[in-house]
């Protein structure tokens, strides 16, 4: 697609783009800053020298992204996200320590306006944020572009839209793209990107992570077990299952998206639960079945200390999510048949029998049940888990040296 006929369809699509945005600020919580920002009319105070330009579009890539981040901090850094979560995270974890903006949208003068304020010297992109106009801007004004951890999802590669018309031409600007996969590196290179610009690195999820510490227990005086990533019909069967199972855990949910924390609550609720959230909380009672986490940045807190995991998005064909998370704290781990965005680390997991997969709900019942009543079995999975983590590469510190090199050949 020419950059002309992708402008122009842009320009045409603002009304919409518009309305799409202020229903993200009011139901995100985003406020005043994320609808300014987004459209580059960006805070001119406060400016500092940030030539290492991280972006990471929503919580997901922001989590991966930030032990890259933590690595980069003396270069002077600037850190973009597309969501009010993301950009609560990037905040929550490194303050003032770097420049934490909300990405423009891909209108020409917001992205030009943007540029010119923070003059970046190579921009490092995770994962998967192809962006024609801001791909040409960077290009223009000399911005080397670098994908980290670079994925192409099947659904990005049937696209034929993506892969006719809007990867093409902004693949050929990139300066390099670091797949996780040898399947994402072909995915690249038919999708547009010249093959010389492509390098198969590894997965930055299938990494091995040494935490400093172990964080404080959120909820010292219950025990709990753990649902992460959920995503909608999954609370009411990862509930209903919890129920079944009769135990006297606690059950902690913590969705994907917290602006549908409300309504999962709602539901729940409907269905005779009696039900916390995190953002309101006072004490947790001895007759609250259900906690809601609506806050942000603290999965690895409660990853720490649950009795087990359940890894969301896998219940229903949404593809999975990171499972790493929780094996890094050596947790027992179970997750549904969906898991075809995390392929290569549940295929790993299932190596050294290190995860429980189920494919059904009655499935998932006898998993729990058995998780939170045989002692023995929980403490040989997690056994396993400690085991595959301790034996994961650095990647982190693979994809450091890679930024440091780029960084330094930009001077």
């Amino acid at each position: 697609m020419s950059l002309i006929l992708y402008r122009t369809l842009w320009f045409l699509m603002t009304p919409v783009v518009v309305v799409w945005s202020l229903q993200q600020t009011i139901t995100r919580r985003g406020g005043l800053t994320y609808l300014l920002e987004r459209f580059g009319f960006a805070n001119r105070t406060a400016r500092r020298a940030t030539p290492v330009w991280f972006h990471a579009a929503s919580v997901g890539e922001m989590r991966l992204a930030t032990p890259l981040i933590s690595e980069a901090l003396e270069h002077g850094v600037l850190v973009t996200c597309n969501t009010p979560e993301a950009h609560r995270l990037a905040s929550a974890t490194f303050n003032d320590k770097v420049t934490i903006r909300y990405c423009p949208l891909d209108y020409p003068q917001s992205v030009k306006i943007f540029i010119k304020q923070h003059q970046p010297s190579s921009v490092f992109v995770v994962e998967t944020e192809v962006w024609p106009e801001l791909y040409e801007q960077c290009h223009r004004d000399g911005v080397a572009i670098h994908i980290v951890n670079g994925r192409i999802s099947d659904k990005t590669f049937r696209s034929v839209l993506a892969r006719r018309w809007l990867y093409p031409g902004a693949l050929k600007r990139v300066t390099a793209v670091w797949a996780r996969e040898a399947d994402d590196a072909k995915r690249f290179v038919a999708m547009g990107c010249p093959p010389e610009k492509v390098h198969f690195t590894g997965s930055l999820k299938m990494t091995r992570r040494v935490h400093e510490r172990k964080p404080e227990n959120p909820l010292p005086h219950r025990d709990f077990t753990l649902a992460i990533s959920t995503h909608p019909g999954e609370e009411r069967i990862i509930t209903e299952v919890w129920r079944g199972v009769s135990s006297t855990s606690l059950l902690v949910l913590i969705p994907r998206h917290p602006p549908r924390v409300p309504s999962i609550i709602k539901a729940l609720e409907s269905d005779g639960f009696k039900v916390g959230r995190t953002s309101s909380l006072t004490a947790v009672g001895a007759d609250m079945g259900v906690l809601v986490v609506d806050t942000i940045g603290e999965v690895d807190a409660y990853c720490a200390h649950a009795s087990f995991v359940f890894v969301g998005g896998s219940m229903i064909d949404a593809g999975g999510h990171n499972v790493f998370e929780p094996l890094s704290w050596g947790k027992a781990i179970i997750v549904g048949p969906y898991t075809q965005n995390f392929t290569a680390e549940v295929e790993y997991l299932i190596s050294k029998q290190a995860i429980s997969i189920v494919e059904t709900d009655e499935a998932l019942y006898e998993s729990w049940q058995k998780l939170a009543h045989d002692l023995v079995f929980r403490e040989r999975l997690e056994a396993c888990a400690r085991e595959a983590y301790s034996a994961l590469p650095d990647r982190v510190g693979d994809y450091t040296a890679l930024i440091n090199q780029a960084v330094k050949a930009r001077g």
